[in-house]
C-alpha cells in the first residue's frame, strides 16, 4: 500500500509499505493492505511503518488525522 505522512513543514514519509501501526484514542490501530476506508485520530508519541522488507521506521508525532482511501492509500496529516 501507499503511505504518505505529511506535516505542514514537509512531508515525513511517502513510499510503498506493509503495514502502518499507530496510536488513537481508542488503542493501538495497525493498517494492512486492502483496508476498509475510513478516518480516525492519531495520537503520539509516535507511528511505526513496516516496509516490505521489515523494516521498520518510527515517526514521531504529536498528533493528526489518518485517512484510508479506496486502492490501498493511506494519508496522515501530523501535527
Amino acid at each position: 500500500m501507499h503511505i504518505a505522512i505529511h506535516s505542514l513543514q514537509s512531508t515525513l514519509f511517502e513510499g510503498e509499505a506493509e503495514k502502518l501501526i499507530c496510536e488513537t484514542p481508542m488503542g493501538q490501530m495497525t493498517v494492512l493492505d486492502h483496508h476498509l476506508p475510513l478516518i480516525a485520530r492519531v495520537i503520539g508519541p509516535s507511528l511505526a511503518v513496516v516496509r516490505k522488507t521489515g523494516e521498520r521506521t518510527d515517526i514521531p508525532l504529536a498528533g493528526g488525522f489518518l485517512e484510508v482511501r479506496p486502492k490501498s492509500e493511506v494519508v496522515v496529516l501530523a501535527q
